[in-house]
């Protein structure tokens, strides 16, 4: 695309170079210690709801070749009937050695990472200088949408950083077979991502490459076809996500545009436009310009997330990392100044605020934090006694707070108290929950759960193993209606 950028060119002094290696380094260490080391050591403390890390936990616990598509007790549907993600099929081989619980936070933790490799690839062959890389570097792996993403643990769509940054090089550079290849990748992540390569098709289409336009389109059309047609035909019915999508609007237009353009929505695509606003001001003065049908992959993405109100968590990583690459040739065309990296720093550490007062509480005090899930070693050696009282006994229905779905995973019959089973519907021979505060029961409410205890405790016939100040554990004939 462009010629070369080497650094150390004469005239560049040990010093800056020093510095400037120590800046690049800045942003993985960062990253490691205020988000990955707080997030694996929430993931330690059980401190994650079913939502999505128990989901993602059980089907790789329950996922082989016999049973490519397995069912999940605890969400009442099988895997691939819900969201469309064989990615998943990548930590699979880390199950064995790590946990299935540990296989997914470790491999969502490496895709991200991974996610900076490209970008590090071009500062290595000298078609991207050192701040460059710096910048998008801390973009990727310090966007409040990708810390948000980190701490949500876990879910495919974070998965996409790693596609989506192979798709938009193999895009700027003319690559075709990494092309295709980052495309597969990224359709796999999620069934909403087939009308990104629809988008990329007319940027393609744009650019004057045609024929490589069609052959994205007709991979697109047919990852759709399949999602959509021969999916349900063949695996049974899937979950109906489009309707998350109409939500509201049989309360008519004007109030269905309205809830989706209330500012706790739209201030999240106001904070990713700040943090480009740096580099637009730099590029606008150097008259330099993107390739704006690059961009075009945007607009599926953001029509989904406007209209399902869907902006939190996951779903930020991949605009984020859209845009990110879509600074690429901007700056493989120019070095940026130091002050347009120094502002674009600020303001990952100002936007990712919200986040860290999560996530640092629980690096400097862990034994009190999160108040929910605390590393209190009398807390986490009652829940371990627990689940080692499950795990030797596999036979029957248990019933469980949402964070103690992982560690029993591999059961067959594990269900979360407010889970999608319509309460009453089941006797279960198990229940084991943690004593609000503490323990993630979302969405059942403490009270609930607490409510739920006492009644387990007074009924007849309960065999109560564990009832101390952290966990009860009985055996009996339950029921989950309150």
């Amino acid at each position: 695309m462009t010629s070369p950028v080497v650094d150390g060119a004469p005239g560049t002094g040990r010093a800056r170079r020093v510095a400037e290696a120590l800046g690049l380094a800045t942003p993985f260490l960062l990253w490691a210690v205020f988000v990955v080391t707080p997030v694996w050591f929430q993931t330690a403390q059980l401190c994650f709801a079913h939502y999505d890390l128990g989901i993602y936990t059980q089907a790789l616990a329950r996922m082989s070749l016999d049973d490519p598509n397995p069912w999940l007790s605890a969400r009442q549907v099988r895997i691939f009937n819900d969201h469309f993600d064989p990615i998943l099929w990548l930590a699979k081989p880390l199950v064995p050695v790590l946990s299935a619980m540990w296989a997914a936070v470790v491999t969502e933790t490496l895709l991200v990472l991974l996610s900076t490799v490209p970008i590090l690839w071009l500062h290595a062959r000298g078609q991207l200088d050192r701040l460059s890389t710096t910048l998008l570097c801390a973009f990727l792996l310090l966007s409040p949408a990708t810390t948000d993403a980190v701490k949500f643990a876990i879910h495919p769509t974070t998965w996409t950083m790693l596609p989506f940054v192979l798709l938009g090089i193999a895009y700027h550079f003319r690559k075709t077979a990494l092309l295709f290849v980052s495309l597969v990748l990224l359709f796999a992540c999620k069934e909403e991502f087939p009308f990104v390569g629809l988008m990329l098709a007319v940027a393609l289409w744009l650019r004057g490459d045609r024929r490589l336009a069609v052959g994205v389109a007709v991979l697109a059309v047919a990852w759709l076809g399949f999602v959509n047609v021969v999916r349900p035909a063949w695996m049974g019915p899937v979950e109906d996500y489009g309707a998350r999508l109409k939500r509201g609007l049989d309360a008519g237009l004007l109030s269905y545009v309205a809830e989706r353009l209330a500012p706790k929505h739209l201030s999240r695509i106001g904070t990713l436009a700040v943090l480009v606003l740096p580099v637009g001001i730099w590029a606008w003065r150097e008259r330099l310009k993107p390739d704006w049908a690059w961009f075009l992959v945007l607009l599926p993405m953001l029509g989904i997330r406007f209209l399902g109100m869907a902006w939190r968590h996951q779903y930020g990583a991949p605009l984020s990392v859209a845009v990110a690459v879509g600074l690429l040739p901007l700056l493989l065309a120019r070095r940026p100044p130091v002050w347009v990296v120094v502002a674009t720093g600020l303001l990952l550490v100002t936007t990712n605020e919200t986040s860290l007062k999560k996530l640092v509480p629980t690096l400097v005090a862990r034994a009190s934090n999160p108040p929910i899930c605390p590393a209190d070693p009398s807390r986490l050696a009652s829940v371990h006694r627990a689940v080692d009282v499950l795990a030797a006994n596999p036979e029957g229905r248990v019933l469980l707070n949402g964070n103690l779905i992982s560690p029993l995973a591999a059961r067959d019959e594990v269900y979360a108290v407010g889970g999608p089973q319509p309460p009453g519907k089941w006797t279960y021979d198990w229940v084991l929950v943690e004593k609000p505060p503490l323990g993630n029961g979302e969405p059942a409410t403490p009270e609930a759960i607490q409510a739920l205890i006492t009644r387990w405790r007074a009924q007849e016939g309960t065999e109560v193993l564990i009832d101390d100040a952290y966990v009860f554990l009985a055996r009996g004939r339950f029921s989950d209606a309150l």
